[in-house]
């Protein structure tokens, strides 16, 4: 029998205080359904809610970040012109059961997941740190979380089956699952954001992050930075809660927790209070929303620099989302960790918290390593230079690591220049006889790792077979070498026999093969297919290439595929193997479009 709709999922410790790692599934449609773009709604959307889980059922959902100025006109935002302020749906207590993890169902590894970019440039990053620095400097605020988002193309694949891919590589305890309207919310979150029984409220603020140390060691406690930013995040949550808490009954339970994640280690801090006679739901949330882990202190200024400076309203991300239950009990997230899909596009909000101990490296390298268990299990890619070793000398490297800044800079890769070096030195060191080939692979956080393999040099003629179709790489991903080549290797297997796989673009004019750049000797002049945007063009500039243009030794200009039947000679050219020459190019039936004499 088929089973309904999944329409919701929480973490089972959400709203069962002794469940395991397993999901509460709410089956079927909403039998209620609050949904608002209108601020002025947002209050009495609210009460509603909590009423609708005290008349016994279960109300799941949550608030934007940009519906803080509801609570607090001096909290200012970037506003959404196409999302939800809140959401909300009911559902009957029939509806829903738990699903263990062992009944989880993990996509498989063909999934046609894209890379995730990131929206913010390097250059744009580089501009709003240094003033966030300066605002430090001038004593506007003392912390302030800054983000950005990822976005990635929609694999096609229902946002239930994501959701419960990137549960099994992270089941954290704050997890939630809302399709809605006009979007579908995959959070894997592990922060609370608050938790209430209609007396007791519980807080416990995220603050400071660390990649694992192999080993074991915690090295997040130990961290002054980390734990003077847990501090500052605490004492702002603790005055939010003397808002609407008993005098003198708001306590720090512990302090500087590790939470040890499948891929980075957070630390956090656990606060509670009794709750003043009368307070509501909509109380908690006028006192306490946004939390301020995810805003600064203060608070006010901190979420003024936030709305100048981002470029991009952080909707569900960074506001709440959570689960009303039965007689009245509620449990919000902090909405970190969380992929929005929404139309053909998915959205991924990552930050930090910045304080003038923080620098700009680490606090890049602290954004991509929150972002490494969705990348790991959904789609990742290095920035990758491929280069010739010759007797313990590195040949064009000055360019290549110029190519490699290159790249870096486009997808907001981190890139130590020197550490590089340093890297590629101690590789050449031991090898200082032979001819290798070397992969250089720099990942988002700056961390290189370097293959070698020796390159056996044929200088014979080789054949060349024309694609069977027109090359639809993305620009970026075709101007830039990195290790995401589904294309190039879609055409690779067309080789069938030949050294490489020569391609064209749309309108058929040649761009490259999928491991070189190509020359043609047309009339006596030797000529390279150019990159030209307005004509589609694109291909890599290769290293090699870019010398012999410096040298004027050949010129780029366009070529199509008729070209080679006029052309006198036809080359490869890549710094890996210098000049390779070709015999002859046929396509996938063997038809001749070139032969050498």
């Amino acid at each position: 029998m088929h089973s309904p709709l999944v329409s919701a999922a929480w973490h089972a410790r959400m709203t069962q205080a002794e469940g395991d790692d397993g999901l509460c599934v709410a089956h079927g449609k909403p039998v209620r359904v609050l949904s608002t773009f209108d601020a002025n709604e947002v209050r009495g959307m609210i009460e509603q809610a909590h009423e609708w889980s005290k008349q016994g059922l279960y109300v799941v959902g949550g608030l934007s970040y940009e519906a803080a100025p509801v609570f607090d006109a001096a909290l200012p935002v970037c506003m959404p012109h196409n999302f939800p302020l809140l959401e909300f749906h009911a559902f009957e207590p029939n509806q829903v059961s738990v699903l263990g993890k062992s009944q989880l169902q993990q996509l498989p590894s063909a999934s046609k997941f894209m890379p995730w970019l990131d929206q913010q440039t390097a250059q744009r990053y580089q501009e709003t740190y240094k003033q966030v620095r300066q605002a430090i400097e001038a004593g506007e605020f003392y912390q302030i979380n800054l983000t950005t988002r990822l976005k990635a193309a929609n694999p096609r694949l229902d946002a239930w089956a994501v959701f419960q891919h990137l549960y099994a590589s992270q089941s954290a305890p704050q997890s939630f699952f809302l399709r809605g309207s006009v979007f579908n919310a995959i959070s894997l979150s592990p922060e609370l954001f608050f938790r209430w029984d209609g007396n007791e409220l519980q807080t416990a603020p995220m603050k400071g992050t660390r990649r694992p140390v192999l080993g074991g060691l915690d090295v997040l406690s130990d961290s002054e930075k980390d734990r003077a930013e847990n501090v500052m995040i605490v004492d702002l949550l603790r005055n939010d809660m003397a808002k609407v808490c008993q005098p003198k009954s708001v306590q720090v339970r512990s302090l500087f927790d590790v939470m040890h994640l499948p891929t980075v280690d957070q630390m956090t801090s656990s606060i509670s209070g009794r709750t003043l006679p009368g307070t509501t739901l909509l109380d908690l949330f006028e006192a306490l929303f946004p939390c301020g882990s995810v805003t600064g202190a203060p608070k006010s200024q901190a979420m003024l620099r936030i709305a100048q400076w981002e470029q991009a309203p952080r909707k569900l991300y960074c506001g709440a989302l959570g689960v009303l239950s039965p007689g009245g009990g509620v449990q919000f997230n902090v909405p970190i960790r969380t992929v929005i899909e929404q139309a053909d596009e998915l959205e991924y909000g990552v930050g930090s918290g910045i304080t003038w101990y923080s620098t700009a490296s680490d606090e890049k390298k602290e954004w991509w390593q929150k972002t490494t268990f969705l990348r790991e299990a959904t789609c990742d890619f290095q920035v990758l230079e491929t280069l010739r070793l010759e007797n313990g000398k590195w040949i064009h490297l000055d360019d290549h690591l110029e190519r490699m800044e290159g790249a870096a800079k486009q997808f907001s890769f981190l890139f130590d220049e020197q550490r590089v070096r340093l890297n590629l030195d101690a590789v050449a060191h031991k090898h200082t006889h032979g001819v290798f080939r070397a992969r250089c692979l720099l990942d988002a956080c700056g961390d290189t790792r370097i293959e070698l393999h020796e390159l056996e040099q044929d200088l014979t003629p080789v054949l060349l077979r024309l694609a069977d179709s027109a090359m639809q790489g993305k620009p970026e991903f075709v101007l830039h070498k990195t290790t995401y080549r589904p294309e190039y290797e879609y055409f690779q297997n067309q080789a069938n026999g030949a050294f490489d796989v020569l391609l064209f673009n749309s309108q058929g004019l040649l761009t490259e093969t999928c491991r070189c750049n190509v020359v043609l000797k047309i009339d006596g002049e030797w000529l390279t297919p150019q990159i030209c945007e307005s004509a589609g063009t694109y291909l890599l500039p290769g290293v090699l290439r870019a010398r012999l243009l410096r040298e004027n030794t050949i010129r780029q200009t366009t070529l199509n595929v008729q070209d080679l039947q006029r052309a006198e000679e036809v080359w490869l050219i890549n710094s890996l193997r210098g000049w390779v020459p070709v015999a002859k190019v046929v396509d996938a039936h063997d038809k001749v479009f070139f032969s050498a004499n």
